[in-house]
């Protein structure tokens, strides 16, 4: 029996019909790849986990080496784990002291909201404890300007108030906090701060960990820590631990860091400003406060600089001013001229200078602190070959990875660094004795998935630079693709509000860089005409 079709079909080509097909599974296929974009990374879903003690404790001594920001983290993290953890720094038998082994101490510095929802997780009362502190929890906005030209932060995807929150307060005057909420914690009976400095490690019998720990005391006598379950290098740039392990006999590959210089120098100039002055200050209003009053950054073919202003804790308000030269302002009559020489697309609001004006004029001598940042490097450990590291060494923070300050994004990036741990920690069985073989191996690999591409962006965009020197084997010409990408990306964040909320987002680390890839944000940004 023959069955005749419609005319409409019979009219239908097979050309027609693969055509059809094929826009299907287009439009299939981008639906489902929008929703892999979008979807929140997994650290954003492991975030909860933060602060949630282990049932049954890790037995043995976790060690941690440096008790700056991020072995304070790392340390609360892992009082909720171990039996027992080990604070090791030689400045820590003064916290009130200024800290003389970081460089930027007493520098400018920004405070994504990543780092502020981990701490509060850690600690409960870290926002009550930061305000009694003279810290200021504020919309996670640093007002940034391309250039000159506006770069929104998505405040239209909140409702009115919930726009995320993160802390304005000094580096020296956060640190000092969060050490006092480390030792208020419960789970401070935990922790053992030791005043000393890392000499050298001792691997086990069979090489597979390492055994313990030498410190040299500030008198000058040296200890032991023996038992240990878990040793981390948090010792920052000096990234220590390539020393320790190379001492004990560890095989290292020669080209384990990699480097390169951005050539920057900033200066951070801190006022005093008395509340009658404060009130007089053009700076346009907020009903919840910014992170910055306002940042300008500029195209990178005029140099890495940044310019931006803060209001933080305790009535300081803080200038960043960056170069490339050794040219920046260190007395009050040198700022004015240095900001009038900055370039951009745009200049600088009135207000902003009207405001710096003033703070000269009537505040008293402010403090000068002009830094020259250092390499910029990153130790490879997920590279090392399976079997070689001990079992139970990880780095975290700058001892990994360091990032260019002028980004903002090492509070972040050391807290994401504490959530890939802790959610590794938590997965092993209860009842172990010693960390498996692969735990080292395991944290690396883990880490670099969700760091390196920090690492590249970063990198990357410096190169755009005259004035910065690339790592070994590259040149500034490499990544030329990617700064196309970033100014295209960057005009479409001043034209699209999907598009700005997807930057801000991967910006502050609350969203993957696929986020950028999206369908419906990809070809907003490769249609957008650059306009810089």
């Amino acid at each position: 029996m023959a069955f005749d079709l419609p005319p409409a079909i019979m009219g239908i080509s097979h050309s027609s019909i693969f055509l059809a097909s094929a826009a299907c599974v287009l439009l299939v296929s981008g639906i489902v790849w929008q929703q892999i974009c979008v979807c929140a990374p997994e650290w954003i879903k492991e975030l909860d986990a933060l602060g949630q003690p282990r049932k049954q404790k890790l037995a043995r001594t976790a060690v941690v080496c440096g008790g700056s920001i991020s072995g304070t983290i790392v340390a609360r993290v892992l009082a909720d784990h171990f039996d027992r953890v080990v604070l090791i720094d030689p400045e820590l038998d003064d916290i009130q002291k200024p800290k003389t082994r970081i460089l930027q101490y007493n520098a400018s510095h920004i405070l994504l909201s990543l780092f502020a929802d981990g701490a509060r997780r850690l600690w409960p009362s870290f926002d009550t404890e930061m305000r009694a502190a003279g810290g200021r929890l504020v919309s996670a906005d640093i007002q940034l300007h391309y250039s000159g030209i506006p770069v929104p932060a998505p405040h239209w995807d909140y409702p009115t108030g919930c726009f995320p929150t993160s802390l304005g307060m000094r580096r020296s005057e956060a640190q000092k906090a969060l050490y006092g909420l480390l030792i208020q914690h419960p789970t401070s009976a935990k922790i053992t701060v030791l005043p000393g400095t890392v000499r050298g490690v001792e691997p086990s019998e069979d090489r597979a960990s390492i055994r313990s720990v030498v410190v040299r005391l500030p008198d000058g006598t040296h200890t032991t820590v023996d038992e240990v379950g878990l040793l981390v290098d948090c010792t920052g740039a000096t990234q220590a631990g390539m020393k320790w392990l190379g001492s004990a006999g560890y095989s290292l590959p020669n080209n384990l860091r990699c480097s390169y210089k951005p050539n920057i120098r900033y200066a951070t100039i801190c006022f005093s400003v008395f509340p009658a002055l404060e009130s007089r200050l053009p700076i346009p209003q907020s009903p919840n406060g910014r992170l910055s009053e306002y940042a300008f950054v500029p195209h990178f073919t005029y140099g890495l600089s940044v310019t931006a202003l803060f209001k933080l804790d305790n009535n300081k308000i803080q200038l960043m001013l960056t170069s490339s030269e050794d040219n920046l302002p260190r007395t009050v009559p040198e700022i004015i001229p240095y900001m009038s020489s900055i370039r951009g697309h745009a200049p600088f609001p009135s207000w902003l200078v009207e405001t710096v004006e003033l703070l000269c004029e009537h505040c008293p001598e402010p403090s000068f602190d002009n830094i020259k940042i250092p390499d910029q490097s990153y130790v490879k450990w997920h590279s090392v070959l399976a079997g070689t590291l001990p079992s139970n060494f990880i780095a975290v923070g700058d001892s990994n990875l360091q990032l260019n300050p002028v980004h903002g994004q090492g509070f972040a990036k050391a807290m994401l660094n504490a959530i890939t741990l802790n959610s590794l920690l938590h997965s092993l069985d209860s009842g172990l004795h010693n960390l498996p073989r692969d735990f080292s191996a395991r944290y690396f690999k883990n880490n670099a998935v969700r760091t390196e591409g920090l690492w590249d962006a970063t990198r990357l965009h410096d190169y755009g630079a005259l004035t910065c020197e690339p790592m070994i084997g590259e040149s500034r010409n490499t990544g030329r693709l990617v700064r196309w990408f970033e100014v295209k990306l960057l005009t479409a964040a001043t034209k699209h509000k999907d598009v700005a909320a997807a930057l801000w987002r991967v910006r502050n680390l609350i969203a993957g860089e696929s986020a950028l890839l999206a369908p419906t944000i990809l070809w907003k940004v490769l249609w957008t005409g650059s306009r810089f």
